[in-house]
């Protein structure tokens, strides 16, 4: 008896195939889950930093509306977005400041608001612009540059009894509040008073002293400056016998160009006196040497 071949297994074969060919044209027409969005890959760039500042190890994006919190430094943010132009605000959120409307503001160590915190975390942020393309991923770099300046302090007890010495008040007066994270420009706060808007409404940092032997050390963390106010130091010394000494003194040519350069913090030293007994007051303070500043003269 002669078996004849049926067509059976040959239909199946040729089904499978189309089933197959089917199957690659989709994947091949769609690019991501919704053809009419596209995707972004994120880079961010921590190089414009000063040295031994950390790369924070989160940091936030704001984009098209929406809030993305993140930690790798290459990574595909979490939504699809609709085609055009779509720009990105990336920071980091650092201790004692608060950050609105794309404006970081460090936080006051004072109920009634008059000196500013002198040790926020240090500030990151940027902004970039990238074109959101339908059914595709664009990748775009996002440079976060660091938007805190480091001031370093150092006094030199020359003269008297630094025993004598039992607590120590300070602030470095003309500081800025805030900053713009895309632009990286100073921000002031609301103006007040006249007096407020002659000044730009600068506030003044507390400076954290601490006497080890005859030297008086501190390190401040700021925004910047405000360019139309002084900047002036205002240490007060207080005595074993209760007594209390106030030295003021005018440092706004150090800080000049504070606002250009937040990578290379600015070092200021000089020498103290501290009064023994019944001594006149005097001149107590004076800043001798700036680093880090366009300026490095007896002040």
């Amino acid at each position: 008896m002669k078996i004849l071949n049926t067509p059976y297994p040959a239909i199946g074969i040729l089904m499978l195939t189309a089933a197959t060919l089917t199957a690659c044209i989709k994947d091949d027409l769609y690019n991501t889950p919704s053809p009419s969005q596209g995707s972004i890959i994120l880079t961010t760039d921590w190089t414009q930093r000063g040295e031994g500042i950390p790369v924070p190890t989160g940091y936030t994006v704001e984009a098209a509306g929406s809030t993305f919190i993140l930690q790798a430094q290459e990574t595909a943010i979490p939504a699809l977005f609709a085609p055009g132009d779509i720009t990105l605000l990336g920071y980091n959120l650092p201790e004692g400041v608060s950050i609105a409307n794309g404006t970081a503001t460090v936080a006051r160590t004072t109920a009634d608001g008059s000196l500013q915190r002198p040790d926020p975390g240090m500030l990151f942020g940027g902004t970039a612009v990238t074109t959101v393309i339908a059914d595709d991923t664009v990748r775009v770099s996002l440079p976060m540059r660091q938007l805190f300046r480091r001031v370093q302090f150092e006094l030199t007890i020359t003269g008297g009894d630094p025993e004598r010495i039992t607590g120590i008040e300070a602030r470095l007066e003309g500081a800025a509040p805030s900053v713009n994270i895309s632009t990286g420009e100073v921000a002031s706060e609301t103006i007040h008073t006249t007096a407020d808007a002659a000044a730009g409404n600068a506030v003044s940092v507390q400076i954290p002293f601490v006497r080890t032997g005859n030297k008086l050390t501190a390190a401040i963390q700021m925004p910047g400056i405000i360019a139309t106010a002084p900047q002036r130091t205002l240490i007060t010394l207080a005595f074993t016998d209760g007594k209390r000494q106030t030295a003021e003194t005018d440092v706004s040519e150090a800080f000049a160009n504070f606002n250009a350069n937040r990578l290379t913090p600015l070092r200021l030293s000089g020498s103290l006196y501290a009064p023994e007994g019944a001594e006149a007051g005097g001149s107590i303070l004076k800043w001798t040497d700036v680093q880090g500043g366009d300026v490095d003269a007896e002040m």
